[in-house]
C-alpha cells in the first residue's frame, strides 16, 4: 500500500475545459465554412435547374420552326416528357431550397432591351421577382427569344459575370 499517493481514474475539471474549449474553436471555424458551401450549393443546384429549363425551351424551338413558347408546352420536353408538341409534360427540377418540384414563374422580360437591360445592370443583391430556389420563364419579342432567370437561397437573382443577373436566352 502507498499512503501519500492517491490513483487517478478520470478527467480533472480543467482537463475537460481545455478540451471543451478546443471543440468549441474548431467549431466556430468549421460552422460558417458549412453555412457558406451549402449556400454555393444550393446556387449551383439553381443554376443546373435554370439549364434545365433552357434545353427544354431550345428543344420546344427545334420542333416548332425556331418560335419559343409562350405558354407551358415547352414542359413536354423536361426530363420525363413526351419531347413533343403535343402530349405530356415531363417534371420539374427539384428546388433545391424546398425540396419540392421547382415553381416556374414569369422572368418578367418581355422584349431584348428589357433582356439586355436585366443582363448588364442587374447587381447581385437585388430581390428577384421570384421565390428562393426557383426559376423564371419569359418568352421575349414575341417568340423570338426566351430568358430564363434563378434565384438563389436568399430569393435574391443568381449572379453571374461581373456580379451582373444571369439569364439565359439565346440572345
Amino acid at each position: 500500500m502507498h499512503f501519500g499517493r492517491r490513483e487517478r481514474k478520470g478527467f480533472t475539471l480543467v482537463e475537460l475545459l481545455v478540451v471543451v474549449l478546443v471543440i468549441g474553436i474548431l467549431a466556430a471555424i468549421a460552422l460558417p465554412n458549412y453555412v457558406g458551401a451549402s449556400n454555393k450549393a444550393r446556387t449551383a443546384a439553381v443554376k443546373g435547374n435554370m439549364r434545365t429549363i433552357q434545353i427544354a425551351s431550345e428543344s420546344y424551338a427545334t420542333d416548332s420552326g425556331g418560335s419559343y413558347s409562350g405558354d407551358s408546352t415547352w414542359q413536354n420536353y423536361l426530363p420525363g416528357g413526351s419531347n413533343s408538341l403535343t402530349g405530356s409534360p415531363g417534371y420539374l427540377p427539384v428546388n433545391p431550397c424546398t425540396g419540392q418540384p421547382t415553381v416556374v414563374g414569369d422572368a418578367g422580360i418581355t422584349t431584348s432591351a428589357a433582356l439586355s437591360n436585366q443582363r448588364k445592370t442587374v447587381a447581385g443583391g437585388v430581390a428577384a421577382p421570384i421565390s428562393a430556389g426557383n426559376v423564371g420563364y419569359s418568352q421575349v419579342d414575341g417568340g423570338q427569344s426566351y430568358a430564363v432567370v434563378g434565384s438563389d437561397n436568399n430569393g435574391k437573382y443568381v449572379n453571374g459575370v461581373g456580379g451582373f443577373c444571369l439569364v439565359l436566352s439565346n440572345r
